[in-house]
């Protein structure tokens, strides 16, 4: 997450303040945040904090560097560019969720499948050690993700700055085979989704824009099974999906029906795999992690 403050004098004050995970900086007229406050004095970050814990911590830690707290600001209406706030600017956000496939196994089954679906117009890739699953990778927009926690924080102890990675928050992870899903918001996103100013920003706008977004919840609403039970006019396009036939549709029909598949799982925009493969399915039921009591005792 970044902040900034324009147009605020502050002489006398330190040029720039380093602490791990964050930084803050300040050239006498604007204050900047940017970092992972939710990791900033924390042995561990498996579980973050809403945003408005984290305004709050971020003020916090202003203020024991002497500067002043990020604020809302006023909402104000201007005659050549409507209405605006006077507050602090952010640049980025980044949302997550962590979810519980069951297993490591069930976790890397899981991100095969996802790396066949699309956010939007961005496509998922899986990374060559199969432990992520991109969406619009270097994009100025949003970037999302998803990726095993598991493996994410092994590949974070190894280096010099992941000592503090416990083995009882790895050993967690891994019995449970948890998956994590994070965007990351750009500032063009936040502006044009009247987000870019810290006053528009609610906990519950930030809620919505991950339902919105998210491929995991939308898993859950998978209304069948038996593909027989599809409209009839969709079946003929299925069926030439799912046996790898060309789909011979005009284009604004072809998107019509890929917008209706949708909603029971199935992406014709990307082609199916159709080698012939002996029938073994698995149903891998996904849910929202919660903290335990032992790691917010411990960590929180």
């Amino acid at each position: 997450m970044r902040l900034e403050f324009e147009n605020i004098l502050l002489p006398n004050l330190p040029k720039i303040a380093e602490v791990i995970d964050v930084e803050v900086r300040c050239d006498g007229h604007q204050v900047e945040f940017s970092g992972n406050i939710s990791r900033y004095g924390r042995q561990d970050n498996l579980f973050g904090f809403t945003f408005a814990d984290s305004i709050e911590r971020i003020n916090e830690l202003l203020k024991s560097l002497g500067l002043p707290p990020f604020t809302a600001g006023k909402l104000y209406k201007f005659a050549d560019s409507g209405w605006t706030w006077t507050g602090a600017r952010v640049s980025r956000i980044d949302i997550t969720c962590n979810y519980v496939t069951g297993s490591m196994i069930d976790s890397e089954a899981l991100l095969r499948n996802m790396a066949g679906h699309h956010i939007g117009r961005q496509k998922g890739s899986l990374s060559v050690n199969g432990a992520t699953v991109e969406y619009g990778r270097g994009s100025k927009y949003v970037y999302g993700k998803l990726y095993c926690k598991t493996t994410e924080l092994k590949k974070h102890r190894s280096k010099k700055s992941g000592q503090h990675v416990t083995d009882e928050v790895i050993d967690f992870c891994q019995h449970l085979g948890v998956i994590r899903e994070e965007f990351t918001l750009k500032s063009r996103f936040l502006l044009q989704n009247g987000l870019a100013y810290l006053g528009a920003i609610t906990d519950a706008l930030l809620i919505e824009v991950y339902m919105n977004r998210t491929q995991l919840q939308r898993l859950e609403n998978v209304k069948y099974e038996n593909f027989n039970d599809l409209p009839p006019r969709l079946r003929a396009t299925y069926v030439s999906w799912k046996y790898g036939y060309p789909i011979d549709l005009k284009r604004s029909a072809f998107y019509n029906h890929r917008k209706a598949l949708l909603a029971y799982g199935i992406d014709i925009s990307i082609p199916n795999n159709v080698q012939t493969m002996p029938i073994k399915v698995k149903t891998i039921e996904l849910a929202a992690l919660t903290a335990p009591d032992w790691y917010i005792k411990k960590y929180a």
